[in-house]
């Protein structure tokens, strides 16, 4: 039950994010992440919905700690220390 709720609310939070509702997206990714601290694709989308630079650089190094190879958070910390092209 737990893994299909966390499920529901990575799916609805992407969802979220992707039609421009930050808030909501934040509250659904955060449920996840804090059921499940070793979610990576939910710590990966927290990071574009939190607003704050540290946090988003928080939910990136925390994709990283999970997999080091993450590309998408590799760029996404290049992008907040002004390395990305």
């Amino acid at each position: 039950m737990v893994e299909t709720e966390v499920a529901g609310w990575l799916y609805a939070g992407a969802l979220a994010l992707t039609m421009g509702d930050r808030l909501r997206a934040r509250e659904l990714l955060l449920q996840v992440v804090e059921r499940d601290d070793t979610n990576e694709e939910g710590w990966l989308w927290l990071s574009g919905a939190v607003d704050d630079p540290e946090d988003q650089r928080t939910a990136l190094e925390n994709v990283l700690t999970l997999n080091p190879h993450n590309q998408h958070a590799l760029y996404g910390i290049a992008v907040l220390e002004g390395r990305a092209r």
